[in-house]
């Protein structure tokens, strides 16, 4: 271990230092203010798609027992072909043949 080197020269400093009354410092001053006008910024809107005409959003509530008939036939197109295959597909294919819905 190494012999402490100016322990008494430090110990003379830290007590100055404690005893020295602190000196307040004078405070800065602040910039001017300057101001500046600055425009608001706009976007661009990107413009809106036109819709279909022959379409209209529709909201459905459906029976339990319907839904879950829906929901399975959807499952088996899904795993049948690869692809995710919603339930609303299948409302709609069944809409479109006609058939029960």
């Amino acid at each position: 271990m190494k012999k402490p080197q100016d322990v008494a020269d430090l110990a003379a400093r830290l007590t100055t230092a404690v005893t020295t009354p602190l000196v307040a410092a004078a405070p800065a001053e602040a910039p001017p203010v300057v101001a500046i006008a600055v425009e608001p910024v706009t976007r661009a809107r990107k413009p809106r798609k036109d819709r279909k005409e022959t379409t209209a959003p529709l909201l459905l509530r459906l029976p339990a027992t319907l839904y879950n008939e829906f929901d399975g036939e959807a499952v088996k197109r899904t795993k049948a072909t690869g692809r995710g295959v919603s339930i609303q597909q299948v409302i709609i294919e069944r809409l479109s043949e006609g058939g029960r819905a």
